[in-house]
């Protein structure tokens, strides 16, 4: 699985809760993050060079647990070539089930809002969905610095929540994974007749189903990060009271997509 940061984390949590013998390698890209202010041409680039370092541990399945890639990879067309959950179709489809009257919001990245890619999504799923969409660009900087508690993040996310409440949404997928470690603020600010769809759900469920018949494995987290291993380590168990097994720096920059690794 990857991410530009932290923001997996609650992907990962989602997939230990279903899968606890699996072995999971999280590739982190902290040193280049924020992606979602990025040209999803770069962010394609970044998202390949991890799906390059990921494919030394000879994956079952590959998650993209980040929004802004799943939008980049949508634009160009790119196919992983392996296995592969994509944590914005989880969203679309929890998003489509859940919403009692089909007037959904979305929150995400600039780069995922900017794509289309949920709006296309829902439309083709949900064809009379009425869906408003929120660029939230506060908001991923505030959970990599730690900040996930504080005024400045109930502050924004009541920013970003006022479109959505005046379009009386009765369901929001959060569609940035950094999202959900602030959906007590999410939360207070919709009230509790707005339904919070966190994709990580979804996409633990569609893991454990398509692995069902995989052998367990011993239950490993190893992380893959691209900046301070020490401050991703804090953060990590601050956040999510996850303590990998092992951690190690890549400078995810240094992989050269080898020819057969191109799809598209």
């Amino acid at each position: 699985m990857f991410d530009s940061g932290l923001g997996g984390l609650s992907v990962y949590t989602a997939l230990r809760a279903a899968m606890p013998d699996a072995d999971i390698v999280y590739a982190a890209d902290t040193a280049r993050m924020p992606y979602g202010d990025r040209a999803l041409e770069q962010v394609e680039t970044f998202a390949r060079q991890m799906i390059g370092t990921l494919r030394r541990h000879a994956p079952s399945l590959l998650v993209i647990a980040c929004g802004t890639s799943c939008s980049a990879f949508a634009a160009s067309g790119f196919q992983t070539g392996l296995p592969t959950l994509a944590i914005v179709d989880c969203g679309v489809a929890a998003a489509a089930a859940a919403s009692a009257h089909g007037r959904i919001g979305v929150i995400a990245t600039a780069a995922t809002i900017g794509s289309g890619i949920f709006q296309r999504e829902l439309a083709r799923t949900r064809p009379r969905a009425v869906v408003t969409s929120v660029a939230a660009p506060k908001l991923v900087p505030l959970v990599e610095a730690g900040a996930w508690d504080s005024q400045a993040a109930a502050t924004a996310v009541d920013e970003y929540c006022n479109p959505l409440i005046a379009a009386s949404c009765d369901t929001v997928v959060l569609g940035c994974t950094h999202y959900p470690h602030l959906r007590p603020w999410f939360a207070r600010s919709l009230g509790q007749d707005v339904s919070l769809v966190d994709p990580a759900q979804a996409c633990a469920s569609a893991a454990a189903h398509m692995l069902a018949d995989a052998t367990p494995a011993g239950g490993s987290l190893t992380v893959l990060v691209s900046g301070d291993r020490d401050v991703f380590a804090r953060r990590a168990y601050e956040l999510s009271g996850v303590k990998p097994t092992t951690i190690e720096q890549v400078d995810f920059s240094r992989e050269v997509e080898k020819p057969e690794h191109s799809h598209r």
